[in-house]
């Protein structure tokens, strides 16, 4: 007996087809969440569209603004090695990239060169507008006041030359420098005993120094001007 053809008409039996399937469903998806997403479907989209949006407009904002950050840098560099117009080519990253970091040590070297050309006036007013920019964590800041200091100090502003080196007693790492000058600060003032307490401390912080058999020709200044204000 001849075997049937499996492509045979009679073979083949009609079946009731089930109800049709979306994509949604291809994905195995809770009932309630396609009902959810087919109600919203328009919504759904304008965020969707939203969101792609924005992120492209996050990378396009960071691109340009790493490209500005390399310009800016290149500028810089070209204008600490001229050695003519350094000022004014100081003075056009500042204006055209004042956003960015080189624009920011733009600035400050603006101020040293103020404080060279015996500005000194005009030196403390442009590194008071860089420090009121700066976040107390940020890592220029001590720079930054401890150039006011003694910027304050050459204009005998003795005052804020006290506040400054305040400020710099603060920042970890910076206090003995900042009790030194302090001390040498208070001494020009008068003030003795405020003096005698901030030499003490320098003294006190960089004696960890003096025990590992390290010489130190600042902290032995300092031991002296004590022994001259305790006679």
């Amino acid at each position: 007996m001849a075997e049937q053809s499996a492509f045979d008409r009679k073979n083949i039996e009609l079946q009731t087809l089930g109800p049709a399937t979306g994509l949604l469903e291809q994905f195995n998806l809770p009932p309630a969440a396609i009902k959810f997403i087919r109600r919203n479907q328009r919504t759904l989209s304008i965020v969707v569209v939203g969101c792609v949006t924005l992120a492209v407009a996050i990378s396009a904002y960071s691109s340009y603004r790493q490209y500005r950050i390399v310009k800016a840098a290149t500028a810089l560099d070209a204008a600490l090695v001229a050695k003519q117009d350094s000022r004014s080519l100081l003075e056009k990253v500042v204006q055209e990239y004042g956003a960015t970091p080189s624009g920011l040590w733009a600035k400050v070297e603006l101020g040293f060169l103020d404080e060279k050309e015996g500005q000194g006036a005009k030196a403390i007013t442009r590194f008071e507008a860089i420090n009121a920019t700066l976040a107390p964590q940020d890592l220029r800041k001590p720079l930054v006041l401890g150039k006011l200091g003694a910027l304050y100090e050459n204009e005998k502003q003795f005052d804020k030359a006290l506040l400054a080196y305040g400020d710099l007693a603060l920042i970890e790492g910076f206090a003995p420098d900042a009790y030194r000058a302090l001390g040498r600060v208070n001494e020009q003032l008068g003030k003795n005993a405020e003096a005698v307490a901030m030499y003490n401390k320098y003294l006190e912080l960089t004696k960890p120094q003096v025990e590992q058999g390290k010489g130190d020709p600042v902290r032995e200044m300092v031991q002296t001007r004590l022994n001259l204000l305790k006679k």
